[in-house]
């Protein structure tokens, strides 16, 4: 008995980690940071449209996560740099409903110029498997995965942008 629930906690273990390596059937709606409905099939679908080869970096972050503030300030030059090249980067908030007055004060007051959603009941971010912030999922046009990361050290953007390279060429 014990041998068939290990077996089956090992499946679901499988299962969900499957589920995260392809988002190109995964749907997700919240908001940004503007109040404006935001729909991941649609997104994805705009991607695809703008060019042969695209990129989406999607980041889950909070306010009282000191690394996630560090690590989307690291973002803004490869950002910039590969904005015209079909590179996206979704930041996705992951603060409680009373904290999201400040997450769109600080955006603005940090200039960070991509965009940021908010997922205050922390839903997308279970439903993409992430355990613990930063974490942060690399995808290509078509929504595979193509790599996924956990916590931020100085540096960590190298990877990032090596990442964003592979899949833009």
């Amino acid at each position: 008995m014990k041998n068939i629930i290990f077996f089956a906690a090992l499946m679901l273990s499988f299962i969900g980690q499957a589920a995260a390596q392809d988002l190109s059937s995964v749907d997700f709606r919240l908001r940004d940071i503007d109040g404006k409905d935001f729909s991941f099939q649609k997104y994805l679908a705009e991607v695809r449209e703008a060019g042969e080869k695209g990129a989406v970096l999607i980041s889950f972050w909070a306010m009282w996560c000191e690394p996630c503030k560090q690590e989307m300030k690291a973002f803004v030059p490869i950002f910039e740099k590969y904005k015209d090249r079909n590179f996206h980067l979704l930041a996705i908030n992951n603060d409680n409903p009373r904290s999201l007055a400040k997450v769109k004060a600080y955006v603005r007051a940090q200039k960070l110029p991509y965009q940021f959603l908010l997922d205050p009941n922390s839903e997308v971010f279970k439903k993409l498997n992430g355990q613990s912030l930063p974490y942060s999922l690399m995808l290509d046009q078509d929504g595979r995965l193509i790599e996924k990361r956990t916590g931020y050290f100085a540096g960590d953007e190298k990877e990032i942008e090596e990442d964003i390279i592979r899949i833009l060429e």
